[in-house]
């Protein structure tokens, strides 16, 4: 195991540490950068941590199909044709309207602000508001962590 160990959510945080150890072994850098997004949202810094956490999600995808040439959603497609990426992942990963690329465009956004984030109850998050970015980032790293392992595991660099 790594040195790099932080936490990330109550109940969640061996397991994270664990698949991004796995990560870390596949790549240093990847590994490093996940660390880092657990050690910025420890620092209440959760913006900064989901940047991260989104470049290193673009990043592995590239580095598994070993071509930085194409934008975000012609990786995925790419990995779930090569059934790398479940139908379901691709979904959350993919989807312009609920999915995390729906996020990561508003994010980039000059106006990123003047929009919110619905969540399951219906209720509306603003992006303007701290507390949000704390919400996206704990309720949607551990899932996007997991995702990221199992591309790596079902592609040739399977992690041993």
């Amino acid at each position: 195991m790594s040195d790099r160990r932080s936490h990330l959510v109550e109940g969640a945080d061996n397991f994270m540490n664990e698949m991004i150890d796995e990560i870390w072994q596949y790549s240093h850098y990847y590994g490093d950068m996940l660390f880092t997004a657990l050690r910025l949202h420890d620092n209440e810094e959760d913006y900064a941590a989901i940047l991260v956490l989104f470049n290193t999600m673009e990043l592995i995808c590239k580095s598994v199909r070993e071509n930085y040439n194409q934008n975000f959603l012609e990786d995925l497609s790419d990995l779930k044709n090569k059934n790398i990426l479940s139908e379901e992942d691709y979904e959350f990963l993919a989807n312009k309207g609920s999915g995390i690329r729906s996020i990561r465009n508003i994010m980039t956004h000059k106006d990123a602000y003047q929009y919110c984030l619905e969540d399951s109850n219906g209720k509306a998050l603003p992006f303007a508001e701290v507390g949000t970015w704390t919400i996206i980032f704990e309720s949607y790293t551990p899932k996007i962590i997991k995702i990221l392992y199992e591309i790596i595991n079902n592609s040739k660099w399977k992690i041993e």
